[in-house]
């Protein structure tokens, strides 16, 4: 068995920033009340005529760049993604990129689907089958929600974010690995009949600063680790009270816990993780040979955690 890690990252955040103020005044309540309940200041959304194709391809070749690799070295290309807009986008990125010979799926697992997708990629490395896989989570919120739907206009955005992963050195990489899911939750938060996101805020509220602890606590175990050995943890980003709760629970440095992409560009859904883990490596707060702890959780309802050693 190989050990399989991240050789490198991109995102691609969208450039229309919709504001709070744009918000407020749809619904008729103040900035500070949407910050007050979801810590979100700015969140953004991506062009009405570009696909998940579209926004999949910048964040691919962003982290094949960084991984100083070429698109023909990438064996396997992984989507995890909520908001299809056709179902096979592993296909069309495979294409686009250029990534000839090269094998894919497309994964569906609510807010989960990075933490699912790379430790699916991990296994294809870790058994040798393949050597570089392109995880790719993506998320355009924005065509499915309601927007007259307090509940998710206030949360929902867009983006995507891209991990290779490959081969790394001893004690680097991908130490645990851990993912459940409940479906009786499942009605909670799902698409309605006219394909909106439908959320029931406080039953996922609830079962979102519960399982966000402890998925880190149980991927600490199956990893033989403490909490005092981890270095930074990277969050879905949902709402910024559930990570707050979450974190006071767990009774770990809140500055070592990453909130910016909740508050400057919303929940995306699937690539927060991804986006999360690109902005803290591209800051320097997360270095080499740090540990870190990816955490997921949401739809399905499902959760899931990854412990990760920083570094090829």
């Amino acid at each position: 068995m190989y050990n399989a890690g991240i050789l490198g990252i991109g995102a691609n955040i969208p450039e229309t920033v919709i504001t709070n103020e744009v918000i407020a005044k749809r619904f008729g309540i103040t900035e500070e009340e949407i910050y007050r309940k979801t810590g979100i200041l700015e969140r953004r959304y991506e062009s009405t005529d570009a696909s998940l194709t579209d926004m999949c391809e910048i964040a691919g070749i962003r982290a094949i760049k960084d991984a100083g690799l070429d698109p023909m070295d990438i064996d396997m290309v992984i989507i995890g993604t909520n908001t299809h807009d056709t179902h096979i986008t592993a296909a069309l990125v495979q294409d686009r990129i250029g990534a000839v010979q090269c094998a894919g799926l497309d994964l569906h697992s609510g807010c989960s689907s990075f933490i699912t997708a790379l430790a699916t990629g991990a296994q294809f490395v870790q058994t040798g089958l393949y050597k570089n896989v392109l995880v790719i989570a993506v998320d355009k919120c924005s065509s499915l929600l309601n927007p007259m739907d307090k509940k998710t206009a206030l949360l929902f955005s867009d983006g995507a974010a891209a991990v290779v992963v490959g081969q790394v050195g001893e004690n680097k990489g991908i130490l645990g690995i851990n993912m459940q899911m409940d479906g009786s939750g499942g009605k909670y938060l799902h698409l309605d009949e006219n394909k909106n996101i439908k959320m029931d805020g406080r039953a996922v509220f609830e079962f979102a600063v519960n399982k966000f602890p402890e998925a880190v606590h149980k991927v600490l175990e199956v990893s033989g680790l403490n909490l005092a050995d981890v270095d930074f943890i990277v969050p879905h980003q949902s709402n910024l009270r559930i990570i707050e709760k979450g974190i006071e629970t767990l009774g770990y440095p809140v500055e070592k816990v990453h909130t910016k992409t909740i508050q400057y560009y919303g929940n995306s859904s699937a690539p927060t993780v991804a986006i999360g883990l690109y902005e803290e490596v591209k800051q320097g707060k997360i270095k080499d040979g740090d540990l870190v702890v990816l955490v997921g959780y949401g739809a399905g309802l499902g959760w899931g955690a990854i412990t990760l050693r920083w570094g090829k």
